[in-house]
């Protein structure tokens, strides 16, 4: 089953560098709203990892881009439609609470995946969604602050040096600070581990199974505990040009990504993790305007990163 797909960890050291690479290369030809910035959280949900997009302001529609088990890139909209159910239904039955329906939050999330044929396409979309779903002026440069997950790069790389031999599968569930609680480890042969981020500034690994055990730990990254809780922001200074027009990106990705070797709410809303249940939607309610592509979908060997 596509739900069931969990990266593992070789391929989400090589995918997030590149899919957050492309992001900032796209986003030189977009700006932001004043005082809007934006967080990357990681995460596996439904038979897609990468990246979730979390806005601090409210919105109905969350974006998240990242590979399906074919190592496609994807843009997934999730829509969490307002307001009480359609039709009646049984509060209660003899005085007494009725049963909880499973499939009573189920109708109110409405999620869309976009499948696209390489990542810089699929990074001008998300940066294309972002402009419609926060259209407000002025509109500002963007500023990059890129080191707590580079952070986590450099951590998912020395993990995989030390589990190599069996490569574990790793599971993000999309919470911040999900690192100081810790990403789960596991593998077919049932092995169990974890990869947690320790203080005071410390990377804590251990995987054990019939064959490993490796208990490790190692220093993080220089300024990565003081770095800013999000990833990109509006800049202080204003657009020189129209306000309709794009401004370039302040900074780009660290070279460090170039080099390297390739349960409960997750935001102040009422998401929980009870609401990702759902049936696929289909592609013939897509926006008017919205850029039409064939659809190039095809099966592939494997899920070798493509940059």
């Amino acid at each position: 089953m596509a739900s069931s797909f969990r990266p593992r960890i070789s391929q989400a050291k090589d995918f997030f560098p590149i899919v957050r690479g492309h992001l900032v290369a796209a986003a030189s030809l977009h700006s932001l709203s004043t005082g809007l910035s934006l967080d990357l959280l990681p995460i596996v949900e439904d038979g897609l990892a990468g990246y979730e997009v979390l806005p601090n302001r409210p919105t109905e529609t969350y974006l998240t881009i990242g590979w399906d088990a074919r190592g496609t890139p994807v843009v997934r909209e999730s829509t969490y439609l307002e307001g009480p159910p359609s039709g009646l239904r049984v509060v209660a039955v003899d005085g007494e609470p009725a049963p909880g329906d499973p499939g009573a939050m189920r109708h109110r999330l409405r999620q869309r995946d976009s499948e696209f044929p390489d990542w810089p396409t699929a990074a001008e979309a998300l940066w294309s969604e972002l402009t419609r779903a926060f259209p407000q002026e002025p509109r500002h440069a963007i500023e990059l602050h890129d080191l707590r997950l580079e952070e986590l790069d450099e951590a998912l790389g020395v993990a995989y040096r030390h589990l190599a031999e069996c490569d574990p599968q790793i599971d993000f569930c999309g919470v911040p600070d999900e690192a100081q609680y810790g990403f789960a480890l596991t593998d077919a042969s049932g092995g169990r581990g974890q990869l947690a981020a320790r203080h005071p500034g410390t990377w804590s690994l251990w995987f054990q199974s019939g064959t490993v055990n490796v208990r490790e730990e190692w220093p993080m990254l220089p300024g990565s505990n003081d770095a800013a809780r999000v990833w990109v922001s509006a800049s202080t200074a204003a657009l020189s040009e129209p306000s309709g027009a794009f401004a370039p990106a302040l900074a780009a990705a660290s070279s460090r990504s170039a080099r390297r070797d390739h349960g409960g709410d997750r935001r102040h809303g009422d998401r929980r993790s009870g609401d990702r249940r759902h049936e696929a939607r289909p592609y013939d309610d897509r926006r008017q305007g919205e850029r039409r592509r064939e659809d190039r979908r095809h099966t592939r060997p494997d899920i070798t990163p493509r940059s």
